[in-house]
């Protein structure tokens, strides 16, 4: 009986490991840029998550592209072949976002 109880004990789960969140966080800033683009009628309203970014589609073709952070906003197609944009546009999407 005594080995029994060790080999459950040596299976169960570490107390004092941290579970990681499943949804990565994504900032305020990131949030209200996609707002933004999406009030200023330049995105449709739909945002989804791809590699690490928030894509929204573009009504002019192609995709805006946020880091999560919010520090990079990015346009084109395909997320390797998309142009940074401007901070100065980044920063009037999150105003017009908040």
């Amino acid at each position: 009986m005594r080995a029994q109880e060790r080999s459950r004990s040596d299976n169960a789960p570490a107390k004092h490991m941290t579970a990681t969140p499943a949804d990565p966080t994504i900032s305020l800033r990131a949030t209200s840029i996609a707002r933004g683009l999406i009030r200023t009628e330049r995105a449709a309203g739909i945002i989804k998550a791809h590699q690490g970014m928030l894509r929204l589609e573009c009504h002019g073709g192609g995709f805006y592209w946020i880091s999560l952070d919010g520090a990079r906003v990015l346009r084109g197609a395909k997320l390797f072949e998309a142009d940074e944009l401007q901070p100065k546009f980044a920063n009037a999407m999150e105003r017009a976002g908040h």
